[in-house]
Order: C-alpha cells, then sequence, then structure tokens
C-alpha cells in the first residue's frame, strides 16, 4: 500500500504541470498550475500532493508563494493540509475546478457586488424553476430541512448548515444539473455570507420569513412568488450592506478569500 502511494507521489513530481514558474503574478500561477495538476492527474480527494519542498524546487518559487496559493484552495476546500501527512487534495467539490471559465471567474477580481447579483440571478431562476418542476420527494426534503432550520434557529452555526442544505435542495428541486455546479461553487461564499447576515440580523428570525415564503410559494407552484422572495432575500437589506461593510472598497476576490480564511479560523 505504502509503495503504491510513493509509487504515485513519484508519479507526480514528473508532471508536466509542475515545471519551474517565471511570470510576475505568481500566486496565480502557482493556483493555475495546482489546479492543472488535480484535473489533469484526475487526483481524488485524499490523493497526496508532492511535499512542500518538492513543489518548491520543482516549480522554482519561494515557500511564501507557495503557501499562500495553497492557503486559497484551501478556502475553497480544493486543498486540505494535515499536519504530519501534508497537502492532499479536499473533500469539497473539486469537480468545479474542471470547469476553467467558472473557476476563472471565482478567483478573478470581481467585486463582491458582482457576485452577490450572479447569485441572486442564479438562485432566482432556481427557485422559480424548483416552484415549476419540484416532485412530492423534494417537498418533503425541502419541509424537512426547514423544520430544522425552525428548531436551530438560535443555534448559529447549525442554523447555517441547513440554511446552506435549504439552497441547494432547492436547486436540485429545479433539475438543473449545470447551475447546481455553479451554485456549488458558491458554497464557500454562502457560508460566510451566512454568518455574516446572521451576526448583522441578530439571529434568523428575518431569514425564516424568507425561507417559509419561498418553501409556501415552491409548494404552490408559484413561480412569480418564488423569483421575488429569492431576489429580495439575496439583494437587498442586511446581506449586501454588511458584505460590504466586511469587505474594504468593494473588495476584490482575493481580499474576500481572506476573509473567508479567517472566518474558517
Amino acid at each position: 500500500m505504502m509503495s503504491d502511494q510513493f509509487s504515485r507521489i513519484n508519479e507526480l513530481e514528473e508532471s508536466p504541470y509542475l515545471n519551474p514558474i517565471n511570470r510576475p503574478s505568481i500566486v496565480d500561477e502557482v493556483i493555475d498550475r495546482l489546479i492543472a495538476l488535480i484535473v489533469k492527474e484526475n487526483l481524488k480527494p485524499g490523493d497526496k500532493l508532492p511535499t512542500e519542498r518538492e513543489l518548491i524546487s520543482r516549480l522554482s518559487i519561494g515557500r511564501s508563494s507557495l503557501r499562500e496559493a495553497i492557503k486559497t484552495l484551501s478556502a475553497v476546500g480544493a486543498l486540505e493540509v494535515k499536519r504530519g501527512s501534508g497537502t492532499i487534495v479536499g473533500h469539497g467539490d473539486t469537480s468545479i475546478l474542471a470547469k476553467p471559465l467558472a473557476w476563472g471567474m471565482f478567483l478573478s477580481r470581481s467585486t463582491v457586488g458582482e457576485i452577490i447579483e450572479a447569485r441572486s440571478v442564479i438562485e432566482t431562476a432556481l427557485v422559480g424553476w424548483a416552484a415549476e418542476r419540484r416532485s412530492d420527494e423534494d417537498i418533503s426534503i425541502i419541509g424537512e430541512i426547514l423544520d430544522k432550520l425552525e428548531k436551530n434557529k438560535n443555534d448559529k452555526k447549525t442554523y447555517i448548515e441547513y440554511d446552506l442544505k435549504f439552497h441547494l435542495a432547492i436547486a436540485k428541486a429545479a433539475q438543473n444539473k449545470v447551475l447546481i455546479q455553479v451554485l456549488n461553487i458558491f458554497q464557500h461564499i454562502l457560508r460566510v455570507w451566512m454568518e455574516i447576515t446572521y451576526d448583522e440580523t441578530q439571529g434568523a428570525n428575518a431569514s425564516m420569513i424568507a425561507h417559509h415564503g419561498m418553501f409556501e410559494a415552491i409548494l404552490a407552484m408559484d413561480a412569480d412568488s418564488a423569483r421575488g422572495i429569492m431576489h429580495d432575500h439575496i439583494s437587498g437589506g442586511p446581506l449586501r450592506s454588511a458584505v460590504m461593510r466586511n469587505s474594504s472598497e468593494a473588495d476584490v476576490m482575493s481580499d474576500f478569500l481572506s476573509l473567508i480564511q479567517e472566518k474558517k479560523s
């Protein structure tokens, strides 16, 4: 078993994605190379990357650049750093890494406001389709999650976990696999935004009103009402103002990833 693992690491050390880097924006290039390594070598969650020393040598980069790139990829669940084990492929949804356009958007210097708008467009469309296409099973799943949201609205950590599940359950009910994957890209950002909004509104009461409204609209197959509630829930009020206040100069994505890392620590 160990010999197979070492053989796998040796194969990765010879990968063309680990050639020396000479570009000025070094951290971005390191991120690109590590993404390419994961995707092209078909690495799975738990697979080890070469050691830090080996990566520094193969890429001809400094330790700080490598660690910054790994920190960014860890923040979105693509990598995990385990003491005593090194860097491994994370257990997040790394299938997003195979979508260069989406990944480029996620790591581009987009403003937080633009990302809120993008999320609003996506989730507003999804909730409308969920209202039109939902099955009885979908209603049962969304309803169960809503009950758990209600029961845990005073427990921020648990509430946020079910809040994420609520939005993903709506996406699944919409039956659009492409947009489900796009929504998955936003998951780690959503978690941070949900924490900020929870703190901003001093609890979950305002959010629960929106969640109940969405559920009732989906149950009634009222797509217009569902879209209106989702749009107001995402685009207006506490979320936008709170996120903007937590982001300097209407922020760029790289700064927001630092906020994600801070919230996770």
